[in-house]
């Protein structure tokens, strides 16, 4: 990709997913303000919504962000400390012009990014990320106005209306009736404050873990069953009757469950979907991504419904929900996207909301749900692409050795053989590609590792 020699960002991650990048490293002042007026001018005046999540360097993103956009005539709506599905829901309540999330997600610390929003709440879509980059790179910026017009306000009542918009989809009445204990990990991200107070919206008596929101992060950030064990001994000796557990920009939802303790975030989706497919027409479609597990079609197929696959990434899961009309949709890495919502994308409160509600509604623990799921026998590995090797050449390996039934080319390249299947694909934001397997016992994962081990190493 050609860019401007005024900005050499040639070490940002520039996807679907927004920019990101290492403070100091290639995401420093000069590339953040030259993202924060290429913004500005797409916006154009109107209003713009900003949030961030804990990170050290986020105050300073959000303050070089907003001066760009006052000096271009836009008004900015402030929330601070904020949910990434919380910024979104407020851009669209709010009937604002965009907005951005100041947050790398499950990155390291030394990591931030801007996340672009487009009206109604939507993550840009691929052709928006092009136009910003193409203001970017032809230097058009818009005219710093000696009188603005444009003004801070803070966007605090429209969190609350976006807490609201969460609980009508849900019994609330039921789910207080049972006075849930619910222990929260937030990471000491952005969900430090809202996903209690949510909590206690809902009648729960809520423990609380490492919700100071300081953005050190006193664990992995990225909320996976074998980054929790350490948080493990914390939710056993609360006697929650379950526990969740979010990433620094809380739109990712992992469980805790009192037999199990940490569950695999593949978990998350399928238990918020039984709750949804309950009560939804048959024949109702649901949009997951090429890398989520097989467990979905597993629910769907208990209520009539058809699951669809879309590329990997929120805004792509989003677009094919628009497409189909589906009601329910996500990804594997404990994504839960409600389109009733007005986050519409991948919303922990969502996932939380509909999961307890299951609880409510059925009778049942956490643990006995679980049990009438399939055990899940999956693999996740990441890996830098070595030198002299492209991912043309990778895929054509791996096709040669597994010798597939079904192949899908929308994003990398998707394999199905009897019984199991493997997604190769670049990340979107990170500088690796990922291989995730999935097959339908211990056995047959452990012989295709092998395979997919000397696929990558020869």
């Amino acid at each position: 990709m050609h860019f401007t020699k005024e900005y050499d960002l040639s070490s940002l991650m520039i996807s679907i997913s927004g920019v990101r990048g290492k403070i100091g490293q290639g995401f420093g002042l000069e590339e953040a303000l030259s993202f924060s007026k290429s913004f500005a001018t797409m916006m154009n005046g109107g209003t713009v919504v900003i949030g961030r999540d804990s990170r050290p360097s986020g105050p300073y993103l959000e303050s070089l962000l907003t001066s760009a956009l006052l000096a271009s005539g836009s008004s900015v709506l402030t929330l601070g400390l904020v949910p990434t599905p919380t910024t979104k829901a407020v851009v669209n309540l709010a009937k604002a012009n965009g907005g951005i999330m100041i947050s790398a997600s499950h990155n390291p610390m030394e990591w931030n990014a801007f996340k672009f929003i487009s009206k109604k709440g939507f993550f840009f879509s691929a052709i928006e990320n092009q136009t910003l980059l193409s203001i970017l790179q032809s230097g058009k910026f818009f005219k710093e106005q000696i009188s603005p017009k444009g003004y801070i306000d803070s966007g605090e009542d429209y969190i609350d209306l976006h807490l609201s918009s969460v609980l009508k989809r849900v019994n609330v009445t039921k789910i207080k009736k049972k006075k849930f204990t619910v222990f929260v990990d937030a990471v000491g991200g952005a969900g430090s404050y809202v996903v209690p107070k949510f909590l206690q919206m809902l009648g729960c008596k809520v423990i609380s873990h490492n919700c100071n929101p300081d953005g050190t992060f006193p664990r992995p950030p990225e909320p996976t069953a074998k980054a929790l064990k350490t948080v493990e001994p914390y939710f056993k000796k609360s006697k929650a009757n379950i526990g969740f557990a979010l990433d620094p920009d809380a739109d990712r939802l992992v469980l805790f469950t009192p037999k199990r303790g940490a569950i695999s975030e593949e978990y998350t989706l399928p238990l918020a979907l039984m709750n949804v497919l309950s009560e939804s027409k048959k024949k109702s479609k649901v949009v997951v991504n090429l890398s989520t597990s097989f467990l979905n079609e597993e629910v769907a197929s208990r209520f009539g419904g058809e699951v669809i696959r879309s590329k990997v990434g929120e805004a792509n899961v989003v677009e094919e929900m628009i497409r189909t009309k589906s009601v329910f949709g996500g990804e594997g890495n404990g994504g839960v996207i409600d389109p009733n919502i007005p986050s519409f994308g991948r919303d922990t409160l969502s996932g939380i909301a509909h999961i307890l509600n299951l609880m409510a509604e059925t009778g049942n623990t956490i643990d006995e749900l679980m049990d009438g799921l399939p055990n899940l026998f999956m693999d996740k590995q990441s890996f830098p692409l070595a030198k002299g090797i492209s991912l043309e050449s990778l895929y054509n390996k791996f096709q040669t050795e597994f010798s597939p039934k079904l192949i899908s080319e929308k994003d990398g390249l998707w394999m199905y053989m009897s019984d199991s299947w493997i997604h190769i694909r670049p990340s979107n934001t990170e500088p690796i590609f990922r291989v995730i397997t999935e097959t339908k016992s211990q056995s047959d994962l452990e012989s295709t590792l092998k395979r997919v081990k000397q696929c990558v190493e020869s």
